[in-house]
């Protein structure tokens, strides 16, 4: 076994967190604060130098957080160490492909690994998102490989993760509820006791199969709303009203409605990633989706419909896109965060290359971007650099623009999230 390696007590709880992501990391931090040690175990060597030299690579984590762990937190790459752990908590990113397929080469490997390591009675709980019926399927795969039966000689649950990165509304691990669901009764039972040492609400549901489809359906619902205030937006745009000022006075309503905004499009992990799990269960059992199918279709093309509006006041100020300086003002799929993953931005910055547009971007937390193998120019939020370009698109509304509204000084803007009143060259979608 290598150093990174701590000895431990005998009898202390043993909690083994594979991926140390944007959910892996706060879920170790928080086991080990909770009094349990803690293996944190990752592929990434840069990640794992960081946290052993004590600093966070999450804006949600701060450096102090790892100081205060007491010791009770090693991280390593040596998979071996998962052999002295009670349990594992599998944190590993699914994404999904350009064709809306799942992708879960990553969580495929975490079992490869415990195929070689995992010790009888070990609990295994999956954190990661993935597509319903995926966590059983595993489970047996794994019994298979190890000779041992899910359920009674290791136990299996899915607890799947609810993390919502640069949260301005106080929601963290501790207060957000907790799903857990068993692949039985024993399996439900012991992953419910150990994540109630961080979490204060748990909430046993049925099955696997109820937990995991729950977390993708909640950002399901995500998607369709949004996408139905693109076509809300498109008809107050055509009545003469504010989109907003229709949210807001349904948002009134005590009752039965949950306030959704129009925006250049969905990004992230979650959102425009979980509906194809859904989607990909239905078309497993041959079940029609049509209202999701449509959310996917109008959410990809949201980021084209931003540069396609671009395309229309250029023309109409005699100007083309082909010969256009533009400057993208946030490339971050939400204020607060370096995280650029399915991030609108790029779509749009893409397409713009493709068109022939020179393209510049200014984000205060991304200090480097490559769009399909071009580094972007990136330029300081001042009215020399924005004055430098035929246009600017406001794409993510982060604090230290908005409190500095330099937009002004384009000739041309089109706000995507109406932040600014239309009118002097400023344009909505």
């Amino acid at each position: 076994m290598t150093s990174d390696i701590a000895v431990v007590r005998q009898g202390q709880t043993r909690v083994g967190v594979i991926g140390l992501g944007y959910t892996g990391l706060p879920l170790a931090l928080g086991l080990a604060n909770a009094g349990h040690h803690v293996t944190g175990y990752d592929i990434d060597e840069t990640k794992l130098a960081a946290l052993r030299s004590g600093h966070s690579y999450l804006a949600d984590v701060r450096d102090e957080d790892l100081a205060v762990t007491h010791g009770s937190l090693t991280v390593t790459s040596d998979s071996g160490a998962l052999e002295q752990v009670d349990s594992v908590i599998v944190c590993v990113p699914t994404p999904a492909g350009a064709n809306g397929v799942p992708d879960l080469r990553a969580f495929h490997s975490v079992f490869e690994v415990l195929a070689t390591h995992l010790r009888p009675g070990t609990l295994v709980i999956v954190q990661s998102t993935v597509p319903p019926g995926t966590t059983a399927r595993a489970a047996a795969l794994l019994g298979e490989r190890l000779g041992l039966t899910p359920g009674e000689d290791f136990f299996v649950a899915n607890a799947p993760e609810r993390i919502n990165p640069a949260n301005a509304e106080g929601w963290n691990l501790e207060n957000t509820p907790k799903l857990v669901g068993g692949l039985n009764p024993e399996s439900a039972l012991r992953a419910e006791r150990l994540l109630a040492s961080v979490c204060k609400v748990v909430v046993p549901v049925p099955s696997l199969e109820v937990a995991e489809t729950a977390k993708v359906f909640e950002n399901t619902f995500r998607l369709v709303n949004i996408t139905l205030t693109y076509e809300l937006e498109a008809l107050c745009n055509s009545i003469g009203i504010s989109v907003h000022d229709v949210i807001d006075a349904a948002a009134t309503k005590p009752y039965g409605f949950l306030a959704h905004r129009p925006g250049p499009g969905v990004g992230g992990e979650c959102i425009p990633v979980d509906p194809h799990f859904l989607r990909s269960v239905a078309a497993d059992f041959d079940v029609a989706m049509p209202l999701v199918d449509e959310a996917c279709r109008r959410a990809a093309q949201r980021p084209l419909q931003v540069v396609d509006r671009l395309a229309e006041l250029l023309s109409d100020a005699e100007k083309d896109v082909s010969t256009a300086r533009v400057l993208v003002v946030g490339v971050a799929y939400k204020p607060g965060v370096s995280d650029t993953r399915n991030s609108p931005s790029i779509e749009v910055i893409s397409e713009l290359d493709r068109r022939g547009a020179k393209v510049s971007y200014v984000d205060p937390f991304v200090e480097e971007l490559v769009v399909d193998g071009r580094l972007v120019e990136r330029v300081a939020w001042d009215r020399s650099a924005i004055v430098d370009h035929d246009c600017v698109i406001l794409m993510t509304p982060n604090r230290q623009i908005t409190e500095r509204p330099l937009w002004y000084a384009a000739p041309l803007v089109i706000d995507t999230w109406n932040l600014a009143a239309a009118g002097d060259g400023i344009h909505h979608l």
